[in-house]
């Protein structure tokens, strides 16, 4: 004795492919806006008013070679430094808002800091104890900020 299986309505395949594309869509919305969030978040934690720090000739800075330089490569720059701890963020243009991003990094107390680029070498010379911020823009040149006293310098954050 046979059995008759009834089938699936004719619809029914195509309102479940609708429902799953749905469902990898709103998925794929809800990541791309928290990602985006995330991105304006930080783009805002990173930016630090605060007087620009003097400036020194690759010559001046090299005369004090004492306490030792220490360097490293982040994004498209190496970073020189005679002390302290640093910390660096990936900071997206436009406010967080961009597709690019470009190098961050907070310093504690970093002395002397020099920046390397394709576009060339800027030192600055914040003074003892100042964290700074340093920002290396989309075409490569180098700012920084002072980031508050030398009191606060203890912590990076």
């Amino acid at each position: 004795m046979r059995t008759h299986r009834k089938s699936a309505p004719g619809w029914l395949w195509p309102a479940m492919g609708a429902l799953a594309v749905t469902l990898l869509l709103g998925g794929l919305t809800a990541r791309y806006l928290t990602i985006r969030a995330t991105r304006i978040a930080d783009a805002k934690a990173w930016t630090v008013a605060g007087p620009p720090c003097p400036e020194v000739t690759e010559a001046e800075m090299m005369q004090e070679l004492g306490a030792g330089l220490r360097s490293f490569e982040y994004g498209a720059a190496t970073f020189v430094r005679r002390r302290g701890e640093v910390e660096c963020a990936p900071i997206y243009e436009n406010g967080g808002r961009g597709d690019t991003f470009h190098p961050v990094c907070r310093f504690s107390r970093p002395g002397d800091v020099q920046v390397r680029t394709v576009d060339g070498a800027w030192q600055f010379r914040p003074g003892p104890g100042r964290p700074v911020v340093v920002t290396v823009s989309p075409g490569g040149r180098a700012s920084c900020v002072m980031a508050g006293s030398p009191a606060r310098s203890r912590g990076l954050g």
